[in-house]
């Protein structure tokens, strides 16, 4: 008999567990404090990669997920399943001294059957003729990765599951969770509801940890409000901003120094950099002035992007384990509850979508999941 299956949070790793729990033959709930989509998987780069992510057995988990991502892609049972633009990433380098750490990079890569290879500056202009490559010294390409379009990919999913029998809850906020791994949930309207399952997975990513903690157990991920003083860094905020339609003619993932550009859903560029938008606390008014800086930096490589303005900012709190890398277990010996967070959730998905939803109908741990469990961290 297939069991009951909770699952709460209804990002990207939510609604991947959902499609592939109901492909087995589980029965399907998930819930969401809000709506799909709409906690760190709103707030994310969504760059699909296995760039350079040690240690070993960590890049060959990004590694699975991006192939996972590339068999969704090309599978019949999604049919449209278009959310994964495989453009390529595009690493340009300044200096000299940065084009001889991308030859290392590029290097190490390739000898471990990573596909990267390094490119002139004439070779840059080829692959990305609206470029301003003035200044650049030449780069890498790494051309089996891309970005994903989280929207369309949890929507899509989540409509699949739906469709064969998964039933969606949003708006119920988990206020108490319990070892049998029955949960008890707040609803918008404020009414107390409860829901049990065979098997209640938190992919709720920070949420997960709040959850836990009615529990009594401390999960080892870091605290949203664990962050340094203003202007030091604070490695759980994210931004991510996005400019109004543009004709740029962008056509890969593009990693400079202090900016990272891409395609847009909306027809425009979306555009990050990790260390400049995580320097100032999220209730400090200065972290507004990051997007004009950015954009900014943005212009300097692409000068279509002179007139362009800046449509959507989000802000978000990064999913980041005590250690850096993924959390993938079992909270209970009992195995009514599992727990997944990682930073590469975008990455991730599929595969953890795969794996995890393997190991709970048949109780088999994925061989890429065995290094990314809790007992790693002290007791």
């Amino acid at each position: 008999m297939k069991p009951t299956v909770l699952i709460v949070g209804a990002g990207v790793i939510g609604c991947s567990l959902a499609y592939e729990l109901t492909l087995r033959g589980a029965a399907v709930t998930i819930i969401d404090a809000a709506e799909l989509s709409s906690g760190a998987s709103s707030a994310t780069f969504a760059w699909v990669n296995a760039n350079e992510k040690p240690p070993a057995e960590y890049q060959q988990l990004n590694v699975l997920g991006l192939r996972a991502h590339e068999r969704a892609r090309r599978s019949r049972a999604l049919g449209d399943a278009d959310w994964f633009h495989q453009t390529g990433n595009l690493q340009v380098a300044a200096t000299d001294a940065e084009m001889r750490a991308l030859e290392k990079k590029v290097g190490r890569l390739t000898s471990n059957d990573y596909e990267a290879t390094m490119l002139t500056r004439a070779e840059i202009e080829e692959f990305e003729p609206s470029i301003d490559s003035t200044g650049l010294k030449g780069g890498a390409l790494y051309p089996k990765e891309g970005w994903i379009d989280t929207i369309a990919m949890c929507t899509g999913l989540l409509k699949k599951a739906c469709e064969s029998g998964a039933v969606f809850l949003p708006y119920q906020r988990v206020t108490e969770l319990k070892p049998t791994g029955q949960v008890t949930v707040t609803s918008a309207d404020g009414s107390t509801r409860h829901y049990a399952a065979d098997v209640t997975i938190l992919a709720a990513g920070n949420g997960n940890r709040p959850v836990l903690a009615t529990l009594g157990v401390d999960f080892p991920t870091h605290p949203s409000s664990d962050d340094g003083a203003a202007g030091t860094g604070n490695p759980t905020v994210g931004l991510i901003a996005t400019t109004g339609p543009v004709d740029t003619g962008i056509r890969h993932v593009i990693h400079a120094p202090g900016i990272s550009i891409r395609p847009a859903r909306n027809g425009g560029v979306t555009f990050t950099d990790s260390p400049t938008g995580a320097r100032w606390k999220p209730d400090d008014p200065r972290i507004w002035t990051v997007p004009g800086l950015l954009l900014d930096r943005a212009r300097t490589l692409y000068p279509a992007l002179r007139n362009a303005s800046t449509e959507t900012v989000a802000l978000g709190t990064r999913v980041l384990p005590n250690d850096g890398v993924t959390i993938s277990d079992w909270i209970t010996e009992k195995t009514s509850i599992y727990a997944i967070a990682t930073h590469s959730g975008v990455s991730l998905a599929a595969h953890l979508a795969e794996a995890v939803s393997d190991e709970v109908i048949t109780g088999e741990r994925h061989e890429s999941l065995r290094p990314f469990g809790l007992a790693r961290f002290p007791s």
